[in-house]
């Protein structure tokens, strides 16, 4: 079975098909920032998601929040 999201440190994000080029792009769910990743392969795709959440993590602590999910 194809998994349909990705998951890192309790983020989740989405994995959709650019039909024209055939590249992969996402979105990290269930945040109030709009963050995206690209990738042309599965494994690089999964790797730029989890650079994102680690940004999305550090820019938190950065502001002094808590970022939404536990690590």
């Amino acid at each position: 079975m194809a998994q349909k999201t990705v998951m890192h440190k309790g983020y989740h994000g989405t994995i959709k098909v650019n039909t024209r080029d055939y590249s992969l792009f996402g979105t990290i769910l269930f945040i109030d920032e709009e963050i995206t990743y690209t990738g042309q392969s599965f494994a690089e795709l999964e790797e730029n998601f989890r650079i994102a959440v680690e940004n999305h993590i550090q820019l938190c602590r950065d502001k002094g929040q808590d970022p939404p999910f536990s690590e």
